[in-house]
């Protein structure tokens, strides 16, 4: 066994001569780092699972481009456009034509506002079919008088599966601006008595887990959204489109409006939920902040405890160099002792992380509100590049921690040693 490694773990443990004093401080650092790795890999595990959770339901949610036309202008010739935008190979996978107004829904318990969308199910892009969790996503017609609804709004609303709901429908800009592109501003009174009222039958319910999202919109069949919005059988709202790369979105939106041109207006989901990704960098930006307070507190601690060894071995020190051990050997005792223990400490503490980790996985102990936070548990993301990050930083911490006492410790005099008191 290397003689170095063996008297430095001696002058670890609690029973070795040394004071209860050098081993309070031992357990003082060793508690510190540990804390420290801890809570380093607890804050890298929450953030990462919150950009992977808000960014999946982000995109699971919507398509990875969203192509509209400025002002709210109609899209002609759908059938046409669609052809073109699925020609852009390879990056485009799907595409499909959606019509979308404002309106309000109501029940007979509550009124709410909505985003009513009009799609063909059979060939919609979007991840809601993955989401559904009463009934179906699909109408009986083309033209069926049947709505799918998210669920928080059905539980504002008190709806399930086969009640009906009324929707008003107010806006109707987008058949005033399908040829002029000029957007004829109506009084709220104008509009309540131009609107179009009709019931539907729920026939779905979804729930994406973004709460923003299952209380907004509302899916009716394509036909019947264009005869309620008064909008010609060819024209669309917009399209949606999902690439084979969600990486590759702002490359391809540059690409479609410079193939299809004026009125195309692309926007891309990270364009969309700019301020959700936002606010997942902003989250972000701590993590440096936090490694250096876990840096500061390891190296005061090492450092303390290592002076305070030096310190109280000083004739173990005197009678390791009469005996003939080289200065080297003896500066490699206490490097050693700060390395092992930093690193005990940090497998200890990425050990503890895992298992609170595992714990909020599997239990979803610590809830959010679904209504800020968009989840409605505090994700978690494991990931082995944290745990290398946070040992490899704690290992080359303690080792710069350990160098100045160990130099020291390995210059002291034969003589100054023994004779210490």
């Amino acid at each position: 066994m290397n003689i170095a490694l063996f008297i430095a773990r001696r002058y670890l443990q609690p029973s070795s001569s040394g004071g209860r004093l050098l081993t309070f401080a031992s357990l003082v650092a060793f508690v510190s780092v540990a804390l420290g790795s801890m809570a380093l890999i607890l804050a890298l595990a929450v953030l990462g699972g919150f950009e992977r959770d808000l960014s999946a339901n982000a995109v699971k949610f919507t398509a990875h481009i969203e192509l509209h036309g400025f002002g709210k202008r109609l899209l002609e010739n759908k059938t046409d456009v669609l052809r073109r935008i699925k020609a852009i190979q390879p990056s485009v996978q799907d595409a499909s034509a959606y019509i979308e107004a404002e309106g309000i829904a109501r029940s007979s318990t509550f009124i709410d506002g909505v985003m009513v969308r009009g799609i063909e199910p059979q060939s919609d892009v979007t991840g809601v079919k993955a989401n559904i969790i009463s009934g179906k996503f699909a109408f009986s017609s083309p033209d069926a008088r049947e709505i799918i609804v998210g669920n928080k709004l059905a539980q504002k609303l008190g709806l399930e599966r086969g009640k009906k709901i009324v929707i008003y429908s107010t806006d109707q800009s987008t058949s005033q601006t399908f040829v002029s592109g000029t957007n004829q501003s109506t009084t709220p009174e104008q509009a309540l008595q131009s609107a179009v009222v009709e019931q539907f039958t729920v026939v779905g319910i979804y729930e994406t887990g973004m709460s923003e999202f299952d209380d907004l919109y509302v899916y009716i069949p394509l036909e019947r959204a264009a005869a309620m919005f008064a909008i010609p059988k060819d024209a669309a709202s917009g399209f949606d489109i999902m690439l084979s790369d969600v990486q590759q979105a702002s490359e391809t939106a540059a690409n479609l409006e410079k193939l299809l041109g004026y009125p195309f207006f692309s926007q891309t989901v990270y364009e969309k939920y700019s301020d959700i990704f936002a606010w997942i960098d902003l989250q972000k930006q701590p993590v440096p902040l936090v490694l250096g307070l876990i840096t500061i507190v390891a190296v005061f601690n090492i450092v303390a405890t290592l002076f305070m060894a030096v310190v109280q071995k000083m004739t173990s020190i005197g009678v390791l160099r009469a005996l003939g051990m080289p200065r080297k050997t003896v500066a490699r005792i206490f490097l050693l002792q700060g390395v092992v223990l930093g690193t005990s400490a940090s497998v200890t503490g990425c050990l503890l992380a895992l298992l609170l980790c595992v714990i909020q996985a599997k239990y979803r102990i610590i809830a959010l509100k679904s209504s800020i936070y968009f989840l409605s548990a505090v994700p978690i993301e494991f990931a082995w590049q944290h745990y290398a990050l946070v040992l490899g930083v704690s290992v080359t911490i303690s080792a710069l921690a350990a160098l100045i006492p160990s130099v020291i410790g390995g210059r002291i005099r034969i003589l100054k040693a023994l004779s210490f008191q």
